[in-house]
């Protein structure tokens, strides 16, 4: 009996997503093309996977059979596709790498295009999300390579990659405008747009005005948007000011749309780090990338 890869994938995503529906709407099909998916494996395998008398997924007996080897099948030819390369020796497959905001947009375009000049067999998939995003798809193994503004957990690997620092900008008429820096408590009676929770520019800005005795709940928070784009965007709007990455302001600050200020009493350095789940192989791909990104090759 050979049993289609595909209906196995479609299988375990019902499960895991507990509903037919939202199965199909992640696969881009009908709910009664996946419906008809799974009568196919349950008549491959000779048995009901599904017990259908509850209104969300309930796997029978024999379905969480299935589901634990079909997880192992489908680990077993990921597994297969990382290590054929690494035998080869050749840097081939696909990159499947996440990344939050500075890094992913500012930081990683230039070296992704630079590592695929070196190595065109590989494919290139970029996700990016905020930091604690990025460090939980690594950790559910969505991607083998996160880089993230924030630590990690002590169950990931991580090294420092890159460094940027954190800037004030406001509108290009504002008060502050005109100063070389800005102290802390000042900025803090001022409206300000602030970056989503599990952003790592608001957590490192947050640490240090807690590092100077101020609450970050005392900010004049007008408020909060889920990339840095759309944060300075608000900010030439006019709709307060902000702290952001130095490389996300330097291209709208050289064309006036913005005014960047330093922190008089910040420390403006922070790391951005590579991370990976300790003690699992990486792809040849993601091994070389890594390599690659840390200046080991």
């Amino acid at each position: 009996m050979g049993l289609d890869i595909s209906l196995l994938e479609t299988f375990i995503l019902v499960a895991d997503l507990e509903s037919f529906s939202s199965a199909a709407r992640r696969l881009g099909l009908t709910q009664p093309a996946v419906s008809l998916q799974i009568k196919s494996l349950e008549k491959e395998l000779s048995a009901p996977l599904i017990d259908r008398s509850h209104s969300r997924v309930v796997l029978t007996p024999a379905g969480r059979t299935a589901y634990a080897h079909a997880k192992k099948i489908l680990a077993d030819r990921e597994l297969m596709i990382t290590e054929i390369p690494r035998a080869t020796g050749r840097v081939a497959g696909q990159l499947l790498v996440g990344a939050s905001n500075i890094p992913g947009e500012y930081i990683l375009p230039p070296v992704l295009s630079e590592f695929r000049t070196i190595h065109p067999e590989v494919g290139i998939s970029l996700d990016i999300k905020d930091s604690s995003g990025v460090i939980e798809m690594t950790r559910n193994s969505e991607i083998e390579l996160g880089f993230t503004g924030a630590e990690p957990g002590s169950d990931m690997a991580f090294q420092r990659f890159a460094r940027d620092r954190l800037v004030l900008i406001t509108p290009p008429h504002h008060q502050f405008s005109t100063k070389r820096k800005v102290k802390l408590s000042l900025i803090a009676g001022q409206p300000f747009v602030n970056r989503l929770n599990g952003s790592g520019t608001r957590k490192t800005f947050e640490s240090g005005l807690q590092a100077r005795g101020i609450d970050p709940g005392d900010m004049t928070t007008v408020a909060e948007l889920g990339s840095t784009q759309s944060v300075i965007s608000a900010v030439q709007s006019g709709m307060g000011v902000a702290v952001v990455s130095n490389l996300a302001a330097e291209q709208p600050s050289r064309a006036g749309l913005i005014a960047v200020v330093e922190l008089a009493d910040l420390d403006h350095s922070r790391d951005f780090y590579v991370v990976n789940i300790k003690d699992r192989p990486l792809s040849m791909a993601a091994d070389s990338f890594l390599k690659y990104v840390t200046g080991e090759q």
